[in-house]
């Protein structure tokens, strides 16, 4: 049974009258979500003036995001970003949760939004909410609607709804939130226009999607695409392992169309790893997409060859928690499968990253596999596993103490290829993912 909404006053009309409260300071930009996405959007439109409350729930990922912007105000109170002057709310939780697709923390905050709509602060207030996570398609129909319409609100007259999800790469030059293309779509017209006049703050190329679902669309299948090409690669190496194929792929890139892809361990990040899923679970005829369903197979399966591939070389280490080089993102990185994989199975292993303390990894895979003595721990190892390229591990306290002498030959697996320049000792064997016989150690006798 729906409720009616009490109306305080009408919402100004025209397409940029959200930008024109963020622009004048007369209305805030709210939030959800300060992960790494969520914080770069927060980071951006504080950039261009704009007053930001930011929202999580982790208490201590606001206190350490305390201070960090003059215009950015960061809190673990949702009540904080229901205030009636945040007139743009930008959602950016997590739409994951062991590895699979959950919209939990997304249909939780919808609900609070609505919530205030029909009884709290945000009252009569008409914002705007742009979803820049991604979605499973269908999600906005099945889901998100359905609970705006059991609090008696309409989009086009209540709230504006828009779908932005984000695409940008963090640690390549040119690959920005200005700098690249992004789309965006509304659930109705006004939705629309209100969205991309709020992104033009902060985005100089937009394309608007005609409807909500194909906006839904593009996200999952243009990393299904990636997904399903770097798995290729990773097939590959296990199709020909008496071939180079990392040389392989490195020379079929040279075609004009054709990218370049790496073996690797496994996919990380939040997109990759989760576009096939993304689009299976939302299908209306999943049986079609065997192509996708054969990717999260072999994708799931990397990470346990590796595992496998390194157990009877114990003791272990894995260097990297975070799924790529020089960002604090763990997400799906297959450090954690591999990881517990080794665990379970009862086989000495050792986790360690620069950029996570022992306390963070203990948090993420479980106590014991941490080490205070990681020199001693590389010394000792038989087996090192490279998850992310941080440029940390090229120095010294990683290279000297993999390369100090010892009796027993010690197998170096790179996942990137960040250590393939270092002038390796006699007793090191070092191979990066997609080299010949990469995940054959057997044959490797001790010295």
């Amino acid at each position: 049974m729906s409720m009616s909404v009490p109306r305080t006053r009408e919402p100004e009309s025209g397409s940029d009258c959200h930008r024109t409260r963020l622009s004048d300071g007369r209305g805030r930009l709210a939030v959800w979500g300060l992960g790494y996405i969520g914080l770069s959007t927060a980071t951006a439109f504080a950039d261009v003036g704009v007053q930001v409350v930011g929202f999580d729930p982790a208490e201590q990922r606001v206190r350490s995001l305390t201070g960090i912007n003059s215009r950015i105000a960061v809190s673990s109170e949702a009540t904080d970003v229901l205030a009636a002057d945040c007139c743009v709310h930008m959602i950016a939780v997590p739409t994951e949760r062991e590895g699979e697709p959950f919209d939990g923390a997304l249909s939780s905050v919808i609900a609070d939004i609505a919530a205030s709509l029909t009884k709290g602060d945000l009252r009569g207030t008409c914002p705007l909410v742009i979803i820049e996570s991604t979605l499973t398609p269908g999600t906005t129909d099945e889901l998100l609607l359905p609970i705006l319409a059991e609090h008696g609100l309409k989009v086009g007259r209540d709230l504006l709804v828009g779908l932005a999800p984000r695409r940008d790469w963090f640690l390549a030059e040119g690959y920005s939130l200005r700098e690249l293309d992004r789309v965006y779509g509304g659930v109705e017209a006004r939705s629309a226009a209100a969205t991309r006049a709020v992104l033009g703050l902060v985005n100089n190329i937009l394309h608007q999607a005609r409807t909500h679902h194909t906006c839904e669309l593009v996200k999952c299948v243009e990393n299904a695409f990636r997904h399903m090409d770097i798995t290729l690669a990773n097939e590959l190496t296990l199709a020909y392992p008496d071939v180079d194929m990392v040389e392989v792929l490195r020379l079929a890139g040279t075609k004009w169309n054709i990218g370049t892809y790496h073996p690797s361990f496994g996919t990380g990040g939040y997109c990759i790893p989760l576009a096939s899923r993304y689009l299976i679970r939302g299908a209306e005829h999943p049986e079609y997409l065997g192509l996708l369903r054969r990717t999260v197979e072999t994708d799931d399966q990397m990470r346990l060859l590796v595992a496998d591939a390194v157990r009877a070389r114990p003791p272990v280490v894995i260097l990297g928690v975070a799924y790529k080089g020089g960002i604090k993102v763990d997400i799906l990185s297959p450090a954690k499968s591999i990881a517990r994989s080794l665990r379970d199975r009862s086989v000495p292993v050792v986790v360690h990253d620069p950029l996570y303390d022992n306390a963070e990894i203990d948090g993420l895979l479980g106590p014991g596999l941490t080490t205070d003595d990681l020199p001693g721990a590389l010394r000792s190892a038989r087996s090192v596993l490279v998850i992310p390229d941080h440029s940390e591990f090229t120095g010294p306290e990683y290279v000297n103490n993999i390369n100090y002498p010892r009796e027993e030959t010690l197998i170096v697996l790179d996942n990137h290829g960040v250590l393939a320049d270092v002038a390796w000792a006699d007793h090191v064997i070092y191979k990066r993912a997609g080299n010949k016989r990469w995940l054959d150690t057997e044959e490797d006798a001790d010295i």
